[in-house]
C-alpha cells in the first residue's frame, strides 16, 4: 500500500480511532465539556464494537470481494502475460502432488495462474513478489517459481521480480518488465479482495488489465448450532476488519492518483 494510503487507513483502522476518539473525549472532560465527552466516549466503544462482529466483517469484505467474483481462466481471452502477485500463496509443500486441479488449491492464486497458461491463455507468467518476514529472505516470487515447477509450468515460461515490497511496487516493476518483453495486455491474478486496488495500480501505470481474481474465501465461519454467534465480537473478525479498511483506502488513494 502507499503511503497516502496508509495515511488515509491508519485513522479509519477501528483500535486507532477509538484511542483517538477517546484522547479528545479526556480533552473534553478538561474543557468541562462533559455531554461532547460522553459521546465521543460512546463513539470509541462502538466502533471497534461494529468491526469485531463477525458479522459486520464479513459484509465489509463482501462489499469489496464481489466486485471481482472468482472466474475460470477458461472465461479468460488470450493475453500477452499473466501476472500473480504474491502474498496469501500458502506453503509451498502445497503443491507436492503437482496437480494445478487439486481440491486444495482451490482458490490459490498461484495455481490459478497455472492453470491459465496450462490453457493457452499466455506464453508467459509474471511473478511478483520480494522477501517478507514470512518467507525468511527468500523472495515470493521465488516461492511461486518453485510451486509454479510443482504444477508442470517450464522456467521459460517464468519471469521473476524479486524486488517488489508493496502493489505499488508490483505495479511499476510489472509495467517495467511488460514493455521490455513486448507485453500490452495482461491477466491480473490476486483474490478478489485485493483485486480493486491492484487493478487501479496497474492500470495507472499503462498497462491493459483483464482481471483474473481469486476466491476470497478466508470468511469468518457461519457458526453452526451451538457455537458461537455471528453477533459476537472476535479479535479475528476485528482484524479482518481492518484489512479490508486498508485496501479501502488503498483503492481510494490509487483511483485519486495520489501515491503510489
Amino acid at each position: 500500500m502507499s503511503n497516502i494510503g496508509r495515511w488515509l487507513a491508519w485513522p479509519l483502522e477501528p483500535l486507532h480511532l477509538a484511542c483517538g476518539l477517546l484522547a479528545l473525549a479526556l480533552l473534553a472532560l478538561v474543557l468541562r465539556r462533559r455531554r461532547g465527552a460522553l459521546v465521543l466516549i460512546g463513539f470509541a466503544l462502538a466502533w471497534p464494537l461494529l468491526w469485531s462482529l463477525p458479522i459486520a466483517s464479513n459484509a465489509l469484505r463482501n462489499s469489496l470481494a464481489l466486485r471481482y467474483p472468482p472466474q475460470s481462466e477458461q472465461t479468460l481471452p488470450p493475453v500477452d502475460a499473466i501476472v500473480v502477485l504474491g502474498g496469501g500463496i500458502g506453503s509451498v509443500a502445497w503443491f507436492e502432488r503437482g496437480d494445478a486441479d487439486d481440491p486444495r488449491l482451490a482458490g490459490n492464486r498461484v495455481a490459478l495462474g497455472a492453470r491459465a497458461w496450462h490453457s493457452g491463455r499466455a506464453p508467459a507468467i509474471l511473478l511478483s513478489g520480494g522477501p517478507t518476514a514470512r518467507t525468511r529472505g527468500v523472495s515470493e516470487a521465488r516461492d511461486m517459481a518453485t510451486a509454479m515447477r510443482r504444477l508442470g509450468v517450464p522456467d521459460r515460461a517464468l519471469v521473476l521480480d524479486e524486488r517488489s515490497r508493496s502493489t505499488g511496487d508490483n505495479a511499476r516493476r510489472s509495467a517495467q518488465l511488460a514493455r521490455s518483453h513486448g507485453w500490452r495486455r495482461i491477466a491480473l491474478v490476486t483474490s478478489s479482495l485485493h483485486m480493486s486496488r491492484a487493478r487501479a495500480l496497474f492500470e495507472r501505470q499503462g498497462l491493459q488489465v483483464l482481471p483474473l481474481p481469486s476466491a476470497e474465501k478466508d470468511f469468518e465461519p457461519v457458526p453452526k448450532s451451538g457455537a458461537a454467534s455471528p453477533w459476537w465480537p472476535s479479535r479475528r473478525a476485528l482484524r479482518r476488519s481492518g484489512e479490508a479498511i486498508k485496501e479501502y483506502a488503498g483503492w481510494f488513494a490509487a483511483e485519486a492518483g495520489i501515491g503510489d
